[in-house]
């Protein structure tokens, strides 16, 4: 698994909760906030939030470092590094799963935000599934057009066409180490590729037909500045279809 060196800015608190919640950040000071406050208020404190800032040039170390800080009454742990050098959002987040040391990790972007049961409710569900190592639930869209996402099930034939699950669901980990974790693809698709890769050694994913988080859409994401744009966008449908042949994308 490919992993980014990284400094310890902040440590409180347990890494072995049963949850690491995993945060990539970059630039994201002025929502950061927003979405540590919606952690802190899960329903479950058996949790770990690792943030790991991709070199920021922004004030958003400062800005997490300071919200850590005042977290003193909080009993979930709570661990901020960040990378010695920018290693985009698939090494960041393997980082993040290799500082964890929970049974479960939870992938969080630093821009959106979870309802306060949205952890407890993944995790019901894959403790009475234990054939399964994955749970995703539905995704309410806002600040741009309102939509709800999420909504299909995990098969082969779901995924041909292209992707319909975020990347904000629970994992095992200890799947996620004997998958590598995340491939480091350029413009991105990597949550895409996650779940293909799945597919394809016939792991389960458990779809929960509930809203349990918020999906933050806006002109600055990345997969509006990169991931979508026209010549990126080929790009990442020609290599697709070569690292999962069985695709069928338009």
């Amino acid at each position: 698994m490919q992993t980014q060196g990284s400094d310890h800015v902040f440590e409180r608190g347990a890494r072995d909760n049963r949850v690491s919640i995993i945060v990539p950040l970059f630039n994201y000071a002025h929502h950061v906030v927003e979405t540590l406050d919606s952690v802190l208020a899960q329903s479950t404190d058996d949790i770990s939030l690792i943030v790991v800032d991709d070199c920021s040039t922004d004030n958003s170390v400062d800005t997490v470092h300071g919200w850590m800080q005042h977290q003193r009454r909080s009993r979930k742990g709570m661990l901020l590094v960040r990378n010695r050098a920018n290693a985009k959002l698939s090494i960041t987040r393997n980082t993040g799963i290799a500082l964890s040391r929970s049974d479960y990790c939870f992938m969080l972007d630093a821009d959106n935000i979870l309802y306060p049961r949205c952890i407890e409710k993944h995790v019901e569900a894959l403790t009475a599934r234990p054939d399964a190592d994955a749970a995703y639930s539905l995704l309410e869209v806002f600040e741009g057009q309102a939509d709800v996402i999420g909504a299909g099930v995990f098969t082969k034939d779901g995924l041909k066409h292209g992707n319909f699950i975020d990347a904000m669901a629970l994992f095992r980990r200890s799947m996620l180490l004997a998958m590598d974790g995340y491939e480091n693809i350029r413009y991105g698709w990597e949550d895409y590729d996650l779940w293909l890769r799945m597919v394809n050694e016939d792991r389960i994913a458990l779809h929960l037909p509930e809203i349990l988080a918020r999906y933050r859409q806006h002109n600055s994401s990345m997969l509006r500045t990169e991931t979508n744009v026209n010549k990126n966008i080929h790009f990442l449908h020609d290599l697709m279809k070569k690292r999962h042949d069985w695709l069928e994308l338009r």
